[in-house]
């Protein structure tokens, strides 16, 4: 229903129906935590990683409601950005209108990172929003991995396909540079097997922490097998950071599971 609503309805609403950006003035929150995750180069000064997920261009929202959104985390000053998918709803075209939003995005020390999400999938070509982000210098990484040089350091990013419509390629992705420290991953199942493969900190979306939920319950539709649903999670030396989004699917409506980006200060960890 997700996909077929995304697709083949909304579309057709967005130039003129708009019903969530107010939501988003009032409601959107910052959360912010510090962690220390196994296996992160020790001769790296503190990272500021701000995670963006979940934007759902296209119908719902605004883009001077996201250019607002932008504008004010960027003076948070992150040292990285990543946006973990889902930067569509229902069609690869809907980012356009919405670039000169995302662009100052880019202006981040150590660069702005994109990987793809199941919406990114639902129409058109997933390389056009590649294209369409490499033009203002936000990279997407699909089963790839860089080099970041950070301080007197370095760090190694990843990003894995989306794990419900794309093809995921772990070996591709460590091909060239071994295990990821950092790992862009739209959906926080693949938590356990980057565990397996060894990776520091995950990065994921995908839930919109429930969108619906009830006072101190769960999510109405959970989105991970797992209940990863928002939040830090552990699983041996592995961190996973799970945000609940910018956008909304469906219906232009979050209740108990207000819109957010997550802000992270990775730190060494002192042994």
């Amino acid at each position: 229903m997700d996909r077929l609503i995304s697709r083949f309805l909304y579309p057709h609403l967005s130039a003129i129906w708009h019903p969530y950006a107010w939501l988003i003035e009032r409601r959107f929150r910052v959360a912010e935590t510090t962690l220390s995750p196994a296996g992160w180069p020790p001769a790296l000064p503190s990272l500021r990683v701000l995670l963006l997920s979940d934007i759902h261009c296209g119908i719902f929202l605004k883009p001077e409601t996201l250019a607002e959104v932008v504008k004010f985390l960027m003076q948070l000053e992150p040292d990285l950005v990543v946006v973990t998918g889902d930067i569509v709803t229902g069609h690869s075209r809907e980012v356009r209108p919405f670039l000169d939003a995302l662009t100052p995005l880019s202006r981040a020390p150590r660069g702005a990172w994109f990987c793809f999400g199941n919406h990114d999938y639902f129409g058109g070509d997933p390389e056009e929003i590649r294209k369409q982000l490499q033009a203002i210098g936000i990279i997407t990484l699909k089963n790839e991995s860089v080099k970041i040089f950070h301080g007197t350091g370095s760090f190694v990013l990843g990003g894995i396909d989306d794990l419900i419509l794309g093809k995921p390629d772990w070996a591709r992705m460590m091909s060239e540079l071994g295990t990821p420290h950092l790992l862009l991953s739209h959906n926080p199942d693949h938590f356990y097997s980057a565990a397996g493969h060894g990776v520091s900190l995950v990065l994921s979306g995908h839930t919109h922490g429930g969108q619906i939920r009830l006072p101190h319950g769960p999510p109405i539709i959970r989105q991970s097998r797992f209940c990863l649903d928002e939040g830090a999670y552990s699983f041996h030396s592995s961190l996973l950071v799970v945000t609940r989004g910018l956008g909304s699917i469906l219906l232009p409506w979050r209740w108990g599971a207000d819109p957010e980006a997550v802000m992270i200060e990775v730190v060494p960890a002192k042994w």
